[in-house]
């Protein structure tokens, strides 16, 4: 049984050469239908399964209806014909909320984000972190393929990613913003650049580079096709001063920080937590000689490696590791001095970083923005030693030790550096061999990580979207019109070869006067290029362009920027 009475989408029903169908309007999608699903749909508001099959069951037989039903369960899963669960009107009619915001991320359940266990990655685990304190600011509605009520001010909603440009213009009319996470493979978002009606666009980054370089072109293609009033957002200041070495306007990456829990990771008695980790692994000298602590993926990216190098440079400490399993090491000899502890629930994670003396994040991938595990180390008062490299070090600031690390100027095989095993160690035993030092580092760790909040970063996020909704206020959508022509030379031109230059007309493309006077105004043929590129396309793609096309790139961003004043003048 399927579950009736349900709320039917806009349906128009009608037939076709003796064939019935069903045109949703909602999902602008025509469905097949038999004679006895015709029927059902004119029932399938007011009568019950039952009261369904007992109408029906003088007209059809049982069979039938019943293929009907299964045929029926096939559409709503794909999202068709039915509004499943509540009616969603009637729940949003129930919220006090100011703003809602749109939250487009394919390929992640919803419901995870509300079961942080569930969730392994660092990035899904600070979404799910940021969404439940957004909606301490904000609605939030999920695109999927049902309507239903998650948690408080949280919706999941029946609009698929293939219908956002279809609806945007109930998108707009209903939404603040939206906010998506960007995939490199996705190819989904860029043609909703392409909608002036859309809302404010936050494209939220934990991957700045990597992958072969895919992850730098797949970046620099969505900041190519945004418009004015869109953005992206990353966890450290890193990603907006990498990409200026790419792109002309770096004003585009905002910086939205992670937060940490610092009611959950706080420093407890730290005999307590070795006495209850060495009892659990069945290994005394946790209790006994200083430890180093190393909680993620045991993999290469991740420094596994070198983390077991740092064992066996320093066989006079313990070095811990906290991760799903041992993988690939698993079946090598370790060093005596390396302990493997298991896999921990989130919330016992405090009693293993309370168990380290000193926290090693070793990572070399190019997708350490932040580095999660760091501030929540340092909230449990662990001094951290990180890798100069990325956007780990601003995490850590004063609070810790940056050790040298080799940075490649672009990814090999997704590695974009190589910690300097032999300077982590020497800076473990700076921390290690003085207990004053140890003891100051830790008082700073602490007091610097409370400093990051969840709710900050909720706020910041609502902070980003007004100032892009400002952006977009003082965007001129009409271009001033041109025409590109040649002139005779004079006769006092020893050359005697053709000008060329572009002409400005004194009117827009909705022949509205927006200079002094009824003329046409010369400019250069790059001036003049620079603004037909911009008729049709974003200041960013015209970016490109004039790269390609002018030698010297200070006079091509000038070029830019004399073109897009002349633009926004004229408004």
């Amino acid at each position: 049984m399927i579950g009736f009475p349900k709320i039917l989408h806009q349906l128009h029903l009608f037939e076709e050469e003796g064939v019935p169908y069903a045109a949703d309007l909602d999902k602008a999608r025509v469905v097949e239908l038999s004679a006895v699903m015709m029927d059902i749909l004119k029932l399938a508001e007011t009568q019950t399964d039952d009261a369904i099959v007992e109408t029906l069951s003088t007209s059809y037989e049982e069979n039938d209806i019943s293929e009907a039903f299964e045929r029926f369960a096939e559409l709503e899963r794909e999202g068709l014909l039915f509004n499943r669960g509540e009616d969603l009107e009637r729940s949003l009619a129930t919220e006090s909320k100011w703003r809602k915001l749109l939250v487009a991320i394919p390929g992640i359940n919803v419901d995870s984000f509300f079961d942080i266990e569930t969730l392994s990655a660092g990035t899904n685990m600070a979404l799910a972190h940021m969404i439940q304190h957004l909606t301490k600011y904000a609605d939030l509605h999920f695109t999927g393929s049902r309507n239903r009520k998650i948690a408080d001010g949280v919706y999941e909603i029946d609009i698929g990613i293939g219908d956002l440009v279809r609806l945007r213009s109930q998108i707009a009319q209903t939404y603040y913003g939206i906010l998506t996470l960007h995939q490199e493979q996705d190819r989904w978002l860029l043609p909703l650049y392409r909608h002036p009606e859309f809302p404010p666009i936050l494209v939220q980054n934990h991957a700045p580079r990597g992958h072969g370089g895919q992850a730098i072109n797949s970046m620099l293609r969505h900041y190519a096709a945004m418009r004015d009033w869109d953005g992206f957002t990353a966890p450290s200041d890193y990603v907006r001063d990498f990409y200026s070495e790419y792109v002309w306007d770096p004003s585009f990456f905002n910086t939205l920080p992670n937060g940490v829990d610092a009611t959950l990771f706080k420093p407890m008695e730290k005999m307590v937590a070795k006495r209850e980790i060495a009892a659990e692994v069945g290994d005394d000298r946790i209790e006994s000689v200083p430890t180093v602590g190393y909680l993620s993926r045991v993999q290469s990216e991740k420094g596994a490696s070198v983390y077991l190098k740092l064992a066996e440079l320093n066989p006079h400490l313990i070095f811990l590791i906290a991760g799903p399993n041992m993988g690939r090491y698993a079946s090598r000899k370790l060093p005596d001095n390396l302990v493997y502890v298991g896999f921990h629930p989130r919330e016992r994670l405090p009693l293993i970083y309370n168990a380290f003396d000193v926290y090693c994040f070793m990572s070399m991938s190019g997708e350490e923005t932040f580095g999660l595990t760091v501030l929540e180390a340092m909230a449990c008062g662990v001094p951290p030693i990180v890798p100069n490299f990325d956007g780990v070090p601003s995490v850590v600031g004063d609070a810790g030790l940056v050790a040298d690390a080799q940075n490649f100027d672009h990814d090999v095989a997704t590695l974009v550096s190589y910690p300097c095993p032999v300077d982590f160690s020497e800076k473990i035993n700076i921390l290690l061999d003085d207990a004053e030092t140890w003891r100051e580092f830790s008082q700073r760790a602490r007091k610097r990580a409370v400093a990051f909040t969840w709710d900050k970063t909720a706020r910041r996020i609502v902070q980003l979207f007004e100032g892009l909704h400002q952006k977009r206020k003082l965007a001129n959508p009409h271009r001033l019109l041109n025409v590109f022509t040649s002139t005779q030379p004079s006769e006092d031109d020893e050359q005697q070869r053709l000008k060329h230059k572009s002409l400005v007309l004194s009117m827009n493309a909705h022949y509205e006067r927006c200079l002094m006077r009824d003329a046409v105004y010369p400019l250069s043929v790059e001036d003049g290029v620079a603004l037909s590129i911009l008729k049709n396309h974003t200041t960013r793609e015209a970016e490109a362009l004039l790269a390609a096309l002018i030698p010297d790139e200070t006079q091509a961003r000038i070029t830019l920027k004399r073109v897009r004043g002349l633009i926004d003048g004229t408004a």
